[in-house]
C-alpha cells in the first residue's frame, strides 16, 4: 500500500533529492513515467524553493537533446552540455525548450534557435 508524504515533509535540501524521492514513492506505479516524476517534482520543488541544477531528460526532452547531438540516454545533462547560446537559461527553462522544440532543433544551429525563440519561428 502507498503511503503519501506530504511535500514540507519529505526533508529534500535539493531538487535532486525531491525528485529521487518522489521517483521512489511513485515510479512503480504502472501508467507513472518519468515526466510525471519531472513535473511534481518541479512544481513540489517551485513551492519549495527546490529547482534543478541539472537539465532532467525524459521522453521529449531526450528527443531534443538527440536533435542537439547530445547524450539523450543519460537521466540528466549538465546546462553546460549544451551549445553556449543555451547557458543564459535555467535547467529547467531548457528542459522545456528540449522538449517544446525538439522538431525544430532538428538541423537548426544553436544560435539561430535562441535568436528566434520569442518569435517562436526557426531559421532554415
Amino acid at each position: 500500500m502507498l503511503f503519501w508524504t506530504p511535500p514540507t515533509q519529505l526533508g529534500a535540501r535539493s531538487f535532486e533529492e525531491l525528485f529521487e524521492r518522489i521517483r521512489d514513492e511513485v515510479g512503480s506505479i504502472p501508467g507513472i513515467g518519468e515526466l510525471y516524476v519531472y513535473d511534481t517534482s518541479l512544481r513540489i520543488g517551485a513551492k519549495l524553493n527546490l529547482l534543478p541544477a541539472r537539465i532532467y531528460l525524459h521522453a521529449g526532452t531526450r528527443a531534443g537533446a538527440r536533435a542537439l547531438g547530445l547524450d539523450y540516454r543519460a537521466e540528466t545533462l549538465k546546462v553546460s552540455a549544451l551549445p553556449k547560446e543555451f547557458h543564459v537559461l535555467e535547467p529547467h527553462e531548457l528542459e522545456d525548450i528540449l522538449c517544446i522544440f525538439k522538431k525544430e532543433l532538428r538541423g537548426a544551429p544553436a544560435a539561430c534557435a535562441i535568436r528566434d525563440a520569442d518569435k517562436r519561428s526557426w531559421c532554415g
